[in-house]
């Protein structure tokens, strides 16, 4: 696999997740003429109904690692057959999503082939001599630092939600089937039982975030976004210092310690915008910040920066739409 690049895949409900789809559409991005190559672990029926989709979505080559013990994930037995993989085929870069499964199996991976791992990525360049440039928040998320691994392959786990997802260019996608050799691999777990989890809506990837940050002052303040979000049919948010006081769940907390968004539109009301915080919002389309304090970091990201009371915007606003 000389000058390739290798993405893992990770199904769930035998559909591709976003992340992955989101890390082959920056691959393309970044240069539409490098060989992009996918590798997924599975068993052969979860393959036959995710076929249409793992074929359109611009790979050169897909490589199918099936048994029927994958039929669910087990750390061990998955990392040690993407290790083997890995051995024989030596891609110069590997990605994969940073999601649970993601974390449990990198880590893994990378101890296994004595390799570096830059992990929780929010951004990557590829150079001309297909190294990888990783850049990850670092410092708490005071600093963004661009990471050059000294190992091959260069191996980065990338952020859900960091980047968007666009057209993938038409690509014949070449099948390689593989049997890998299990015999020496010991069962450590019994599956009893597994239930699927339905996926829900995405609302990290909404077309309007409405998001509230301290500036709102109380929690009945803070439900406002909720009316505001109704309104607009958005999704509601809220930076972490909102979800530290409780006004809001984790669930909904944009920013490093939380989720990456890409709406079309990102409205911040009270929001100071600390770099934990914009981190979680470089890929929205067009920002609307409003802040009293023209001085807050948020203002310079924003692509419109409203020096005013959030409260009596949203509450405005809320009047305007009913």
């Amino acid at each position: 696999m000389t000058n390739s690049i290798l993405v893992y895949i990770e199904l769930n409900n035998n559909q591709p997740l976003n992340v992955t789809k989101e890390i082959i559409s920056k691959l393309h991005n970044c240069n539409n003429n490098m060989q992009i190559n996918g590798v997924v672990i599975t068993d052969l029926q979860s393959y036959e109904l995710s076929k249409n989709i793992l074929l359109n979505i611009g790979l050169d080559n897909l490589y199918v690692i099936n048994d029927s013990i994958f039929d669910s994930f087990q750390t061990c037995i998955y990392s040690d057959a993407l290790v083997d993989f890995l051995k024989q085929n030596n891609p110069d870069i590997f990605l994969m999503g940073a999601t649970e499964k993601g974390r449990e199996l990198a880590p893994r991976t990378a101890s296994a082939l004595d390799i570096g791992l830059t992990a929780d990525c929010t951004d990557i360049t590829i150079t001309a001599d297909y190294d990888l440039l990783a850049t990850r928040p670092t410092y708490g998320g005071k600093m963004m630092a661009t990471i050059v691994s000294k190992t091959k392959p260069n191996f980065a786990t990338i952020r859900p939600g960091a980047f968007k997802i666009s057209n993938f260019p038409s690509r014949e996608t070449n099948v390689v089937f593989i049997t890998p050799d299990l015999s020496g691999e010991k069962i450590l777990t019994n599956i009893l039982k597994c239930e699927n989890k339905i996926q829900k809506d995405d609302w990290t990837c909404a077309e309007i975030i409405v998001s509230g940050g301290l500036g709102l002052k109380t929690k009945e303040n803070f439900e406002l976004i909720y009316k505001l979000s109704e309104l607009l049919n958005a999704k509601p948010a809220a930076s972490r210092g909102a979800v530290e006081m409780g006004w809001a769940p984790e669930s909904i907390q944009v920013g490093q310690t939380g989720s990456s968004v890409s709406p079309k539109l990102y409205l911040a009301f009270g929001i100071s915008g600390a770099m934990q915080h914009i981190v979680g919002i470089t890929n929205s389309d067009r920002i609307i910040a409003i802040n009293t304090d023209k001085s807050a970091p948020i203002m310079n990201s924003a692509d419109v920066a409203i020096v005013a009371d959030a409260v009596s915007v949203l509450k405005q606003m809320i009047s305007t739409y009913k």
